[in-house]
């Protein structure tokens, strides 16, 4: 446990002054700006506004999440082609662990921000809140929560095959939990891991605020459970498929 925590807190070193760090602060700030600055105008109701603000995060999710992978592995890459991951005397069970809490904890942070920032300036500064502050830090556990299986994902891709098959099936992902919030999404979405974030921040946003369910309220449940076991089921495949992993090959 020590080593691991000593492993933790020198990977947060480590982003501490690279764009990294930089589009986890600037992304939120700048997503919660621009929807604040509409909304400041726009007619749309309450409910109508914070709704969309939150699903445009659940379908962004996917392709920042893919960047922000990318970016960790060709850090990795650079600094020494790998060997960092799989030479360093703590074992690869704790390095990996340490990379995996590192980025869940900055995409935590993230979220957070943007949630947070969003909902403080709607509420204090336009005047147009009803659902509270707390609302708004419980979205961001839902979209973090929600998400914990694509970072796993997408850091498997990005070691295996590369940044551009990552960065792709990000840019897809973010297209389909666009899609996947419209009719088209009933009984498909709940086993497509790309829209668990829009679908349950929808979800979510319609109960707190009282509005009338749509259909896919009623697979909450059952969605709930496939994004769990899922999730679950992915943590100990994807350490021991890093276990055996002997790095990536130089044109990847």
């Amino acid at each position: 446990m020590a080593s691991l925590l000593w492993l933790f807190k020198a990977d947060l070193l480590k982003n501490r002054r690279t764009p990294f760090l930089l589009l986890h602060i600037l992304a939120p700030l700048s997503a919660a700006a621009i929807f604040l600055a509409y909304y400041s105008y726009s007619p749309w109701s309450d409910t109508d506004k914070v709704q969309a603000y939150l699903q445009a995060l659940g379908c962004a999710l996917p392709t920042l999440i893919a960047l922000v992978c990318s970016m960790a592995a060709e850090q990795e890459a650079l600094a020494g082609h790998f060997q960092g991951m799989l030479a360093l005397p703590a074992g690869r069970t704790r390095v990996y662990a340490s990379k995996l809490l590192v980025l869940l904890f900055y995409g935590l942070c993230a979220v957070l921000l943007a949630a947070v920032m969003f909902g403080t300036g709607f509420r204090f500064v336009l005047n147009q809140d009803n659902l509270g502050m707390a609302f708004y830090w419980s979205s961001a556990l839902i979209l973090s929560g929600s998400t914990v299986f694509l970072y796993l994902l997408h850091g498997f891709i990005n070691l295996r095959f590369g940044r551009g098959p990552s960065i792709g099936i990000g840019i897809a992902g973010s297209l389909t939990a666009a899609l996947l919030l419209t009719g088209l999404g009933e009984g498909i979405w709940l086993y497509v891991p790309f829209a668990w974030a829009a679908r349950f921040i929808s979800i979510w946003t319609a109960i707190s605020s009282g509005a009338p369910l749509s259909p896919a309220a009623t697979q909450a449940d059952t969605g709930a459970l496939v994004c769990a076991a899922a999730t679950i089921l992915a943590v100990p495949l994807s350490f021991l498929w890093f276990q055996r992993w002997e790095g990536r090959s130089a044109d990847n």
